[in-house]
């Protein structure tokens, strides 16, 4: 079993590494156009330097052993900056470090040469890793007092074309001195990796900016699309029915109104609790499609029985002149509204949301039923905390499997933001339509922004059929684990989706305890190498 951390966005009492993983992916790609840059730059600066080194007054074997160091780098950097591969760069690295060593025999163990070292160690440390910034440094730092040690002892002889130090400096000066350049050298080493973090940190900070500026965007859209459904709809107050009562129900004011209808609070004589009953609206009464439809809503909704559908109390007659539907009042919100106020949830209430929802699909999936609609305006919260409970609601655009039951005819129905490619295709569906929409709210709850950023309806038909949203830690905080359960449940082909939505729930319980079966992951990493996150695929 795949052990990842249980962490998400919002959760301060939990961390996660996703965002600096980005920004050292950003270092990582930015030291790769720089280090194909430094291996030119050593290649060009190497062959000049060697035949400098040659028309100079210095010791025979120095300059032999340096020359040759020197045309060996040139020709291995020009070659890699042809050639360019990360690794072998890394070895260049290496390889630069030891000519600068052959140097120190040539110039002198205490020339001006030695500010070429610490110059190198930096630039490279900026860009390497932390286990090249500090072999490297542990390398030339102990070859070069060592070498600088038996030299002030006479092991080796000083061949140095410049000598700074005088004769008579007492050995002791000497090593104190050789101490120095190390001790730059090494100070030079930290300061680049400080200069490498501290870059991160900036691209950390911007890449905040853009995915908040993002969020903003997305979010905006969004509720200007409710606004829009909103005003065309209307809401509150009193309707056409209210203050009439129809087969014992007492209408009041308007909860809501939709395309096919109006709800209205309602109460029965003699009985405290409240219920809401759902009207065909007005202007559909003669059409009989429209009727057909209302009806056969009212025949799905009363054949489910869970706790996570809104449960039906009375449903009218076939042939009702006014078609209704008596459901329990709800107290509370919808996701939503809560979304609205709150767009990143608590890990656990996420958690809590798909296993409840999930239920009440399977529920309608047992039945025959598939929703076809689900959306965060479409699951309602009763109760507050861990007594809180979820219910789907709204079956208007739901169909039986296997049947004919959509009085769409081949239409599409539904959200485009949620509805599944084959939906938006206007071709079958089936239980794994659904389960495409949860995975869609899931990456709504954990990522704080729509999978689907609202718009042109055409286009966004496109987008859902044709592109494979943002990879979801590029938008918050979320663990691979998590990505590759959303992955599975989102995938464009229902082939590769879960067959259930209680099986996306129990995987997505699964990633937060860190325990995803290892098979769930590597058929998420098969699905995102044939469509990676954000691709746009062929038509």
């Amino acid at each position: 079993m795949d052990r990842l951390p249980r962490t998400h966005p919002g959760v301060t009492s939990r961390t996660s590494t996703s965002t600096s993983v980005h920004s050292e992916e950003a270092i990582a790609a930015l030291a790769l156009n720089r280090t194909r840059g430094l291996l030119m730059g050593i290649a060009a600066s190497a062959a000049v330097t060697a035949g400098i080194v040659v028309v100079l007054p210095g010791d025979p074997l120095a300059t032999k052993i340096h020359v040759g160091a020197l045309l060996a780098a040139a020709l291995m950097a020009g070659f890699c900056a042809w050639r360019f591969s990360r690794p072998i760069a890394s070895y260049v690295a290496y390889a630069q470090i030891g000519v600068l060593l052959t140097g120190f025999h040539f110039w002198g163990l205490f020339s001006a040469y030695c500010a070429l070292v610490p110059l190198t160690l930096y630039i490279v440390a900026g860009m390497a890793t932390r286990r090249e910034a500090f072999v490297g440094t542990t390398v030339l730092v102990v070859t070069q007092g060592v070498f600088g040690a038996l030299t002030i002892l006479g092991v080796i002889e000083e061949r140095g074309l410049v000598q700074p130090v005088p004769d008579f400096a007492p050995v002791w000066v000497q090593f104190v001195a050789l101490g120095l350049v190390q001790g730059i050298c090494v100070g030079a080493m930290v300061a680049g990796r400080q200069a490498r973090a501290r870059g991160a940190e900036i691209l950390d900070q911007h890449n905040q900016t853009l995915l908040e500026l993002a969020r903003r965007e997305a979010l905006l859209a969004e509720a200007q699309a409710d606004a829009k459904a909103a005003r065309a709809a209307g809401q509150g107050g009193a309707g056409r029915f209210s203050d009439q009562t129809i087969d014992g129900f007492h209408l009041g004011e308007v909860l809501g109104r939709g395309a096919m209808g109006e709800i209205y609070a309602a109460q029965k004589a003699g009985d405290p609790e409240l219920y809401a009953m759902k009207l065909l609206a007005p202007h559909l009464l003669s059409n009989q499609t429209a009727r057909e439809r209302f009806l056969r809503e009212s025949a799905i909704v009363s054949e489910l029985a869970s706790e996570h559908v809104v449960r039906v109390i009375a449903v009218a007659p076939p042939d009702a002149l006014l078609p209704y539907i008596v459901m329990e009042r709800l107290t509370g919100r919808d996701l939503g509204e809560l979304l609205k106020k709150v767009p990143v949830l608590p890990i656990d209430e996420v958690e809590q949301i798909v296993q409840q929802v999930a239920r009440g699909l399977d529920t309608a999936h047992r039945a025959g039923i598939i929703h076809r609609d689900l959306k965060p305006s479409n699951i309602y919260a009763i109760g507050e905390g861990a007594t809180r409970v979820w219910k789907l609601l709204d079956f208007g655009a739901s169909k039986w499997r296997d049947g004919d039951g959509t009085l769409t005819h081949g239409q599409v129905v539904g959200t485009p933001a949620y509805m599944a490619p084959e939906q938006a295709q206007g071709k079958p569906v089936d239980a794994r339509s659904d389960v495409y929409s949860l995975g869609i709210v899931l990456y709504r709850l954990v990522t704080g922004v729509p999978a689907v950023v609202g718009g042109d309806v055409p286009q966004m038909l496109q987008e859902v059929v044709f592109r494979v949203p943002v990879q979801p830690s590029k938008r918050a905080p979320v663990a691979p684990a998590i990505e590759a359960v959303i992955a599975i449940a989102i995938a464009k082909s229902p082939v590769h989706r879960f067959a259930t939505a209680g099986e996306l729930a129990a995987a997505f319980s699964a990633a937060l305890d860190g325990s995803l079966d290892r098979a769930l992951v590597k058929r998420a990493n098969a699905l995102l190498y044939d469509a990676p996150w954000g691709a746009h695929l062929r038509r």
